[in-house]
């Protein structure tokens, strides 16, 4: 596989969330998320039913580059209440590969197909904005894809070069992150006055 050379753009701050663990993330947490060298790809792993986390921890591993976007879930059971970490994108998980780690994640019993992209600065652009905003508990719900919308960019605050589409509700500004390869988005709420039109 030839090497494809990258020029990377500035990505948001390094502290914090990126899952190698298979539990939610805070501030301590390396930032697994960097740009390709020597022949190295960041691809999707569409996972079998509920292995997104078995597949996290055999990537970590072999110390490889692996991105589990977890969200935490709350649910009360007889007037207890237990928080959970659950995948954000049930069935995908995101790795730096190289040729020869592609070929064991292509046949790991828990991958079911790769999605590969040759768009590496607009996909770890894209994780890097779910990633900052779990950090900063904006993650509202996720989406199926979304094609209409005002584009924008967040102009101020945590998100700042975060770039996404408009829904209004009820007053209240929300800015939809999409992630084009697996077509699936995800809602943030953010303050008016930080959003300018694209």
């Amino acid at each position: 596989m030839p090497e494809e050379q990258y020029e990377m753009p500035a990505l948001l701050p390094e502290a914090g969330n990126g899952s190698a663990t298979g539990t939610c993330e805070d501030e301590t947490v390396v930032n697994p998320l960097r740009m390709p060298v020597n022949g190295e790809q960041w691809t999707v792993v569409r996972t079998r039913p509920r292995c997104e986390k078995k597949l996290e921890e055999v990537c970590g591993l072999k110390l490889m580059s692996v991105y589990l976007p977890l969200s935490a879930k709350t649910h009360s059971y007889g007037g207890r209440e237990r928080t959970f970490s659950s995948p954000l994108f049930p069935g995908y998980v995101f790795s730096l590969v190289n040729p020869d780690q592609f070929r064991w994640i292509q046949q790991n019993r828990f991958t079911a197909r790769i999605l590969r992209t040759g768009d590496q600065v607009l996909l770890l652009r894209e994780l890097q904005a779910i990633r900052t905003a779990l950090l900063a508990d904006e993650v509202v719900q996720v989406f199926p894809f979304l094609t209409k919308g005002r584009p924008i960019r967040v102009v101020s605050g945590p998100l700042r070069g975060t770039e996404g589409v408009v829904k209004r509700l009820k007053g209240k500004t929300r800015v939809v992150v999409n992630v084009e390869l697996i077509q699936q988005s995800v809602e943030i709420e953010v303050e008016s006055h930080q959003l300018a039109p694209l």
